[in-house]
């Protein structure tokens, strides 16, 4: 059977992208937001990109309860039973359990992509031709298979994996030899300088039997919540479910899993990368793919936001009548929506988004 007819696509859609306040709601995350400016959201980019690979019945999108109806309002393609909903948040390793013995009940040979939600993916037809490539590998293999991304510049907000040899010299799909916290700006440089590291992008390909084999390997608290449900796409799903996510611990697949599996490789994929998580990794995107993306500024027109003798500056606003003026501006962030005006330095990304979930917290007008 050819690989990608036994494929599965898992987009992780349940984050309240806090970092993206005010922007950014509880009741509109991210995902569901054209925060790259190119008239899709998030969610409906991601799906876009992997249509060509997956059949987009074999789609499925994890998220939480009160998300449901806007994931069917934008995917329209997508029927309620491929919208899988979290109960309650218990980070990654739970929700990826979830989607995988739900395959595994429909489908034991599948092959499961999971992907998240709020990606930037610059060269569309370099990802899906490393994203077949991954399939196919981890047809014939049995591995658990990471995306990972040749680093253009130190970064301090993304995981790092370090290469074996053997890995640098086939320059292509290879095992691992450890995953790397968030550095510091030195560690970073040193990283990038080495030449040993990639980025790691939080992409996954594995088949369905094996991710469960690590699961109930490495994570069996989390693993038999899932085990012993036995009305997957039955009645009394929901139930069973409930009762799941109340016993999971929340835990990420990284640290419950990929860090200590013997069998995970890595693909390095040669296309312009970036994990959106913050303003700060908007603004550095920007900058980074120059007129592609600033003549497409999100959220409003180009020509209402003048950012005079202004350096380092992001500025956005919802309303297009109202034109926002900064002069004089360095590192800074400006961010004008209908109920919040915020601004904020935007040199030290870590205390602006502390600053950030402080307020999303306390101010969250609906």
């Amino acid at each position: 059977m050819i690989p990608n007819q036994i494929s599965y696509c898992v987009i992780m859609a349940g984050g309240f992208g806090t970092r993206f306040w005010p922007l950014s709601r509880e009741n509109s995350p991210k995902q569901f937001l054209d925060i790259l400016g190119n008239g899709k959201t998030m969610i409906q980019e991601t799906a876009h990109r992997l249509e060509a690979v997956v059949p987009f019945d074999h789609f499925m999108v994890v998220t939480g309860e009160q998300f449901e109806p806007m994931v069917l309002q934008q995917l329209p393609a997508m029927q309620p039973t491929q919208v899988l909903t979290e109960p309650e948040r218990r980070n990654t390793a739970p929700a990826i359990a979830y989607a995988a013995y739900r395959i595994a009940a429909k489908d034991p040979d599948a092959i499961m992509v999971v992907t998240p939600s709020d990606h930037y993916i610059g060269d569309e037809v370099a990802f899906r031709k490393t994203l077949n490539r991954a399939i196919r590998y981890v047809h014939e293999n049995n591995v658990l298979l990471t995306i990972g991304i040749r680093p253009t510049f130190p970064s301090t907000a993304y995981g790092y994996l370090e290469m074996t040899d053997s890995l640098m010299q086939q320059g292509g799909v290879g095992p691992i030899k450890a995953f790397k916290e968030k550095p510091d700006e030195q560690l970073a440089k040193e990283m990038l300088a080495s030449g040993r590291y990639l980025w790691n992008s939080g992409m996954f390909v594995w088949k369905v039997r094996d991710i469960i084999d690590a699961l109930e390997q490495y994570l069996p608290e989390v693993a038999i919540c899932f085990a012993e449900i036995d009305k997957f796409y039955k009645a009394g799903e929901t139930e069973c479910l409930n009762r799941a996510f109340e016993a999971c611990p929340s835990i990420s697949i990284d640290y419950g899993v990929m860090e200590k599996a013997k069998n995970v490789y890595t693909i390095i994929g040669d296309f312009d990368w970036a994990d959106v998580g913050s303003w700060t990794s908007l603004h550095d995107l920007d900058q980074r793919t120059g007129d592609k993306r600033t003549q497409k500024v999100p959220l409003t027109e180009p020509k209402k936001i003048f950012g005079e003798h202004s350096t380092n500056t992001l500025i956005r606003t919802t309303n297009p009548n109202k034109q926002v003026v900064a002069i004089g501006l360095n590192d800074y962030v400006v961010l004008d929506t209908e109920e919040v005006l915020f601004i904020a330095p935007k040199s030290d990304e870590q205390k602006l988004n502390k600053l950030i979930e402080h307020f999303s917290g306390e101010t969250d007008l609906k």
